[in-house]
């Protein structure tokens, strides 16, 4: 749900902008769409990461590494 953003300022004494006030529910919602991009960003990252070890060939099937994890027997 979208707020609307009211922009309220605290100034010094010469009215220069020094802060803004927000309403706890603007604040929580400007929060979670910055929790959103940060996590969108970090999927991104990953996906280019993770294309170019396919591309390198730099990786491990789940089933090698299943096997890689198992204990030798003795």
């Amino acid at each position: 749900m979208k707020t609307e953003l009211v922009e309220r300022y605290l100034t010094d004494k010469e009215g220069n902008k020094i802060a803004v006030v927000l309403d706890i529910e603007t604040y929580q919602n400007l929060l979670d769409e910055l929790d959103e991009l940060s996590c969108e960003k970090g999927y991104e990252q990953a996906v280019i990461e993770t294309n170019t070890e396919i591309e390198r060939e730099d990786y491990i099937t789940l089933d090698e590494y299943i096997i890689s994890r198992q204990p030798l027997n003795k």
